[in-house]
């Protein structure tokens, strides 16, 4: 299990970059996001401060990722066994680099904690799509944020949205995993490699 972020966690340590990934009810889709995502920065030796973190936009404090999402998190080398939902709030908002949510319809719970946040979150299939062009020519986590929202990722299409899963069957889990792990990767690679 990643060790938690002391930014979420309420700590006075907040050097580095931090990337908060935003659903629902914080049960499966961002925390599989997070997991995949500290998963991904033990590829790189000098992490260069990144951390991550999840909430939802709806989420009920203390609850246990669903028993879909730690299957198939697991099998993608992912640990939600010990994750607990953290309800989106105005400091996490603020205190986040960069937003990451898994559909559009998130967008306007972040921007109603912080209107400048519009600057910083993005839908994550819209980030990942943006940025797979652009880390050779960024120089720092913070300016591929900046070339990214120039280059239009805030412009999400409706295909760049992350299907919730709740209720469906094992499968559908795991295809939702599956997409998470596709876009997360080369997220926290083209972030490690600026860091």
């Amino acid at each position: 299990m990643a060790p938690e972020p002391s930014w979420l966690g309420g700590g006075e340590d907040d050097a580095g970059f931090t990337v908060l990934f935003v659903c629902t009810g914080n049960i499966c889709r961002s925390p599989t996001a997070e997991a995949f995502a500290w998963r991904e920065l033990g590829n790189f030796p000098d992490d260069g401060g990144l951390r991550f973190g999840s909430a939802g936009s709806h989420a009920l404090n203390g609850n246990p990722a669903t028993e879909g999402a730690v299957v198939a998190a697991a099998a993608r080398g992912g640990d939600l066994t010990r994750h607990r939902a953290r309800e989106l709030d105005r400091r996490l908002v603020r205190e986040a680099d960069l937003i990451l949510v898994m559909a559009a319809e998130h967008l306007p719970y972040v921007l109603a904690f912080d209107r400048s946040a519009a600057d910083r979150a993005f839908v994550l299939g819209a980030f990942a799509r943006v940025v797979a062009n652009l880390p050779s020519l960024a120089r720092s986590p913070e300016q591929l944020v900046a070339m990214a929202l120039a280059e239009g990722a805030a412009r999400d299409r409706v295909d760049d949205d992350v299907d919730d899963p709740i209720g469906g069957t094992p499968e559908a889990y795991a295809a939702v995993a599956e997409h998470v792990d596709e876009l997360v990767t080369p997220v926290v690679a083209a972030l490690a490699k600026l860091a």
